[in-house]
């Protein structure tokens, strides 16, 4: 079996899925990088953004109340994110948009299922 799941092009962020494990090539952050067994998978993590939606409407409603839109930006608070937890490492990746989110969901099934034929 060989699939390969892009999270992001530049810099690139690439899961290729192996028969025994999977290798990760992590551009932007290299201690990421290299080959981990399904085996030694121990959880995944897909944490959902829920801040920027919120600051989305406070923003409005400050905007509609003061006529200046007093909350901050979202972008500078929580992003969502995918963790895999390893028996050696913690792999930790910051998904910073809607196409990133849609591969991170589909790489944690995977990555699930994986662990349960383990």
């Amino acid at each position: 079996m060989s699939e390969t799941i892009i999270l992001k092009k530049k810099p690139i962020i690439e899961f290729q899925f192996r028969d025994n494990g999977f290798e990760l090539i992590d551009k932007q952050s290299q201690q990421n990088s290299g080959f981990y067994n399904y085996e030694d998978i121990e959880s995944v993590d897909l944490n959902k953004a829920w801040f920027p939606r919120l600051a989305k409407w406070m923003k409005i409603l400050t905007w509609v109340l003061n006529g200046v839109p007093y909350f901050q930006d979202a972008k500078s608070y929580k992003k969502s994110n995918i963790i895999i937890h390893a028996k050696t490492i913690k792999i930790g990746i910051v998904l910073e948009n809607p196409y990133m989110a849609d591969k991170a969901r589909k790489l944690k099934k995977m990555l699930d299922a994986k662990n349960l034929k383990n």
